[in-house]
This record gives structure tokens, sequence and C-alpha cells, in this order.
């Protein structure tokens, strides 16, 4: 298997591991039937953009770090 292939398949099953922990933990302690709003209603276009530029911020420093090894 190629390099390419090989990384853009880790990168992948990592991207679905850590979104699936960053889905529990924000849905930790939401009941639906006792809430009134919807939290992912109460967010804004401002909350999302913020959200895009720290994984794209993450995802610099990540490859930073692969650049020096």
């Amino acid at each position: 298997m190629r390099y390419r292939t090989k990384a853009l398949i880790i990168g992948t099953a990592i991207g679905a591991a850590v979104g699936a922990i960053l889905a529990l933990t924000s849905s930790d302690g939401y009941d639906e039937a006792s809430s009134a709003e919807n939290p992912i209603a109460a967010l804004g276009p401002g909350d999302y953009f913020q959200l895009g530029i720290s994984i794209l911020t993450l995802a610099r420093q990540f490859g930073s770090m692969l650049k020096r090894v």
C-alpha cells in the first residue's frame, strides 16, 4: 500500500474516532424530554466559524510537527 493511501486511511479512522468522542462529550447530560431548547440550535454562525478556524489551526500545527521529524 502506498504511503499516501495509508496516511489517508489512518487519518480518516482517527478523525472518525475523535468526532465520535466529541459527540459523546457534547451530548453528555443532554436529555431531549427535559430540555426546552436544543443546544445545537442555540449555536450561531460565529460559533461554527470559530470551530472551523480552530480545526484548521490544529491541522496546521499537526502538519508542522510532522515536518520537523
